[in-house]
């Protein structure tokens, strides 16, 4: 930072201090001295009231505009409390025709069941969500040079030029004169600075008011002179201008200037000038910021707010800053802090339309319970057991909305949940559930059940050797099932059942549900015999010249000791084809 002599030094420790001990409220207005170092600045910043978060903007501007003065003005309200209040329907706007994730989705200020929202101010202007509030509502967003200006004290500033007032109101209708009702001429850019001077009110604040309530064309009937019944009469500053529809916010602003006498082009800025300065400069409401969200005028907090336009101090404001061709002047700018901010700044990014809502759901010649309600997401349904399939269909309220799980649903016979659901442009999504009941038939069983043999997890067992296939199919039944018993190899069995052989459980439509695999003890080679030829096996076994595995290794556990094979089943087996034992199965 450049440098500068040990007088001027302690000239600017001493202004410093001194803005410090004569600050207004309590809340000091510090002025960004230029040999100030960074640190120190920041020090001076966080004294001032303002939290940590502020700092590194506040630090970037003091860089480039040392003389510029930053006053932190403590609210005392709690920023969730404030985000809530400046939400209530109807006190903050956006346009109609805007991204719908603007857009408030409180009850009384939209319907999902239609997609639509309630008309205010007018006819295109609609309640803003709480998101979106609090990014405009955030400071910290607009701690630049281009945006800071919204937090600019309006006062009359003798700095403030009529070059700077024509800036703002180049390309505008008041950018060239008029004729006003009393035949003389009037010029927009010396009646802002005159009457800025009179009302002691920023003549920059006057002209970029004025474009913001008029537009760049100034075509409105407030200020055209000729609206039937109000004929002569003028309202430059809209006040008044309020009402469901457009007809009604004109008569009403119109209504107004004539109360006023504003019966003139010049009496109606001078008029308004005036009533800005007492109304709203006068109470602390000296900001654009102050004056779209009134969070500093305890009597009518969060009321007496002049803009419903959500961003108009954001737009106005920048308007502002463009009229200043030499921004190195000591601007005070009043800044809002709140109590329990969050640390992350608030953003906002537009998603589009959060409708995630069905406008319509039905099933094809069947008839849901309840009755189809867009709020409502679950349903029933019975069907007949000649019922084997549905069609279900759906539409979105949303037309950006996209909806799935509609078409032909197959329905077992029992109990089926079929779920549809809606995701909107956004992202959100809604899942509205049909609970179907097909009756009748006999459900299709995967397990099997035995009265003669023993059915586990994996293995039948407790078949006689020599049983025949169709003997072993006749003593299994499954309900509802098919049942198919194949050799080893997976080709039907007819002759007599064999360890390895496998029973298999198919459904209506042949679709394999499971399968058992066969287990004759003393059967270890897989012929359905119990012979030397399964002592041979158990002996391969033993030496680990051959080992035997599943279904095979579970025959050779022949004396049930749950040690697989081994020697004393070896025994059993020679004991067995003597006929000196039977082995149990």
């Amino acid at each position: 930072m450049k440098s500068i002599t040990k007088a001027k030094r302690i000239k600017s420790v001493v202004l410093s201090l001194a803005l410090f001990i004569t600050s207004v409220a309590a809340i000091p207005c510090i002025h960004a001295v230029a040999d100030t170092k960074d640190t120190q600045f920041e020090a001076q910043m966080k004294a001032a009231g303002f939290p940590t978060t502020y700092l590194a903007s506040l630090n970037a501007l003091h860089k480039k505009y040392p003389n510029w003065q930053f006053e932190a003005v403590n609210t005392g309200l709690n920023w969730d409390d404030v985000i809530k209040n400046e939400s209530k329907n109807g006190v903050n706007l956006v346009p109609k025709s805007g991204d719908d994730s603007t857009k408030s989705t409180a009850a009384g200020a939209y319907d999902w069941t239609t997609n639509t929202w309630t008309i205010y101010d007018g006819s295109s202007w609609v309640a803003a969500s709480p998101t979106y509030i609090a990014y405009y509502m955030d400071p910290r967003n607009f701690l630049n040079d281009t945006d800071i200006f919204q937090f600019e004290s309006l006062s009359y500033n003798k700095s403030q030029t009529r070059a700077g007032v024509s800036a703002i109101l180049t390309g505008t209708f008041m950018a060239k004169d008029v004729k006003d009702a009393d035949d003389t001429t009037l010029n927009y850019a010396d009646a802002f600075m005159t009457i800025g001077k009179k009302r002691n009110i920023s003549p920059y604040h006057l002209a970029s008011r004025v474009r913001q309530e008029q537009g760049t064309a100034g075509t409105s009937s407030l200020i055209s002179g000729t609206y039937k019944g109000y004929e002569g009469y003028y309202n430059y500053f809209n006040f008044g201008a309020a009402g469901v529809t457009s007809a009604l916010v004109i008569r009403n602003g119109l209504a107004y200037a004539k109360s006023k006498g504003w019966d003139t082009r010049y009496k109606s800025l001078d008029g308004g000038a005036q009533l800005l300065a007492k109304n709203y400069i006068s109470v602390g409401q000296d900001t654009l910021y102050f004056q779209k969200f009134n969070v500093v005028n305890k009597n009518s907090l969060y009321g007496h707010q002049y803009m419903g336009n959500l961003t108009a101090a954001y737009t106005e404001g920048r308007k502002l800053g463009q009229g200043y061709t030499d921004k190195q002047q000591a601007f005070v700018f009043r800044i809002p802090v709140y109590g329990s901010m969050p640390d992350a700044v608030s953003s906002f990014t537009a998603t589009g339309n959060p409708n995630n809502y069905l406008k319509t759901l039905s099933v094809t010649g069947q008839t849901l319970t309840p009755a189809f309600s867009s709020a409502t997401t679950k349903y029933s349904l019975v069907v007949d057991n000649t019922v084997e399939s549905i069609k279900v269909n759906a539409s979105a309220v949303a037309s950006a909305s996209t909806v799935s799980g509609t078409g032909t649903i197959n329905l077992k016979v029992g109990t089926n949940k079929v779920s549809v659901k809606c995701k909107s442009q956004s992202g959100s999504k809604k899942t509205y559930t049909l609970t179907v009941v097909r009756q009748g038939g006999t459900p299709v069983s995967s397990v099997p059940t035995s009265k003669t043999y023993t059915i586990g997890s994996n293995y039948i067992t407790g078949i006689q050797p020599g049983t025949k296939a169709a003997t072993a199919i006749k003593n299994i039944s499954a309900t509802g099932a098919t049942l198919k018993l194949v050799g080893a190899d997976g080709k039907a069995k007819s002759g007599i059942v064999a360890t390895g052989d496998v029973l298999q459980l198919f459904d209506g439509k042949g679709k394999k549900l499971s399968s058992y695999t066969f287990v004759i003890y003393g059967d270890v080679n897989g012929d359905g015999e119990i012979n030397v030829l399964d002592m041979i096996k158990i002996n391969r076994h033993v030496l680990e010249q051959n080992k035997l595995r599943g279904a095979y290794l579970e025959a050779g556990d022949v004396n049930h000791a749950g040690d697989g094979a081994n020697v004393l089943d070896m025994i059993y087996i020679n004991r067995h084809s003597l006929g000196l034992l039977t082995i149990k199965q």
